[in-house]
């Protein structure tokens, strides 16, 4: 069997702050189905088409896949990519008419109904690797697919769920597929090149309102830290990598396992620096210490309601207090913060989106990202959203809405025009401050970085 794994073409806003900040990070959840397919049925011969990392055109994509003519294609499905994911689907049925097309990821796991009724001939529910493996296993067999765990075949049809995956039983992503040369994370998110990516849980016990969780559940799954610290030494032996950027959700959410995670990447004696994401009320002293030891030089709290009034709409869990708290700690453990929050969320109006800009102001981070509330299908958000009809945008366009800088949910009393002006003040107000300038000027990093920054800054607004 050829497979043909493919990443949709999508692209970032004039609006988006991050639309000309290289941001490109590799496929991991295709590039671990690749692996799991490579160990589980050996002699199958695998493609990964990234689109956005290859800067790929259709004419592109097209020759691509007639020269490599696969008898089996998987394609990921975003809200926010559907019709380029559709488009890819269609192209392939074009050129190699007997290639049996799944969609994979979390639309398709939300929505997948709507998946099949626009040409693909099966859906992957849920985490791909094993669903989408036994599934190509009954095709070169020719065995019926009907019943088969976490495979849709018609819309409405029965479907099931495939158990969760232990993480530590998965092998490492089949990154040699992929030139990882093009990928990194946003300008100023890293420090040092080679930089990649890297996953090592999934699910998440929080119920934050606007999250979409259909792929990998509420079940929280992390590898040991020994599985963790095989894959790190296999980066930097065989890739030569100097920085991870750990793309956990909630990479902290199991404090002992990151605090023996620390002590093996330190014990290590490894030339490596990395970044993370958390919640603030999953961060302690100690913690960020050792942390710091490590080589962590960089974490995201995902702090999102900047009021004890907007944490609670957006069911975070947390009061504000703990967000200063968490920045104060890992300050004074000498890691560099990002802040990231949400605006526009259904209860909120301007005059109390200005107010929010005060405290995020006093939280203080070193950098923040902003983002509009993002009706993704199968959250409790897009349910308040649709009942109370405070949709900017159909369904139909919703699935092609992949942007979070542009307002999806009307605010009482404001236009879409106001809110985009808010929004771009909002980062001038944050970044023009004298304290925070000064900061930036005597970071590690330098006046040659913060005068790039400056002009970065310059162009987008």
């Amino acid at each position: 069997m050829k497979v043909l794994l493919v990443n949709p073409p999508h692209s970032f806003s004039p609006e988006n702050p991050l639309a000309r900040a290289g941001l490109c990070l590799p496929p991991l959840g295709l590039l671990s189905i690749a692996a799991y397919l490579r160990r589980e049925i050996p002699g199958t011969t695998i493609k990964v088409i990234d689109w956005p990392g290859a800067k790929m055109t259709s004419e592109n994509f097209a020759r691509e896949v007639s020269a490599f003519a696969p008898d089996a294609a998987g394609i990921s499905v975003y809200t926010g990519t559907f019709t380029a994911s559709v488009s890819a689907a269609a192209a392939i049925k074009k050129i190699c008419p007997g290639c049996f097309v799944a969609a994979g990821g979390h639309h398709a796991t939300a929505r997948p109904g709507q998946c099949l009724e626009k040409g693909f001939d099966a859906v992957v529910l849920g985490e791909g690797e094993k669903t989408f493996c036994e599934l190509v296993k009954r095709l070169a067999g020719g065995a019926p697919l009907q019943g088969l765990p976490g495979l849709m075949l018609e819309p409405g049809g029965p479907a099931t769920r495939p158990e969760p995956l232990d993480m530590d039983l998965l092998p490492f992503p089949a990154r040699d597929l992929l030139d990882l040369s093009v990928y990194r994370p946003a300008l100023f998110g890293y420090r040092r090149l080679p930089v990649t990516s890297m996953v090592t849980s999934r699910g998440c016990p929080f119920s934050c309102g606007f999250c979409s969780k259909s792929v990998f559940g509420s079940v929280y799954r992390a590898q040991s830290p020994a599985r963790v610290m095989a894959e790190i030494k296999e980066l930097v032996e065989n890739h030569g990598v100097k920085e991870l950027s750990f793309q956990d959700d909630t990479f902290t959410a199991d404090r002992e396992r990151i605090m023996k995670l620390s002590a093996l990447i330190k014990e290590s004696g490894l030339d490596l620096t990395w970044s993370c994401m958390t919640r603030v009320d999953l961060a302690d002293p100690e913690l960020l210490a050792v942390m710091r030891g490590a080589g962590c030089f960089s974490i995201a709290f995902g702090i999102d309601g900047s009021s004890d009034g907007a944490c609670g709409l957006m069911l975070k869990g947390f009061e504000l207090a703990r967000a200063k708290d968490a920045v104060a700690y890992a300050r004074a453990a000498g890691i560099e913060t990002r802040g990231y929050y949400i605006f526009g969320y259904p209860g909120e109006t301007l005059p109390s989106m200005e107010a929010s800009l005060a405290r995020i102001l006093e939280i203080n981070t070193d950098h923040v990202f902003f983002a509009f509330a993002h009706p993704f299908f199968d959250t409790e958000l897009y349910k308040e959203a649709k009942e109370k009809g405070l949709l900017e945008v159909t369904d139909e366009e919703l699935l092609d809405s992949h942007d979070n800088s542009e307002p999806l949910i009307k605010v009482p009393g404001a236009s879409r025009e106001e809110l985009v002006k808010f929004y771009k003040r909002a980062y001038l107000k944050y970044y023009l401050r004298p304290a925070p300038l000064l900061r930036r000027l005597v970071s590690p990093r330098g006046l040659a970085d913060s005068f790039k920054a400056l002009l970065y800054f310059v162009r987008w607004y």
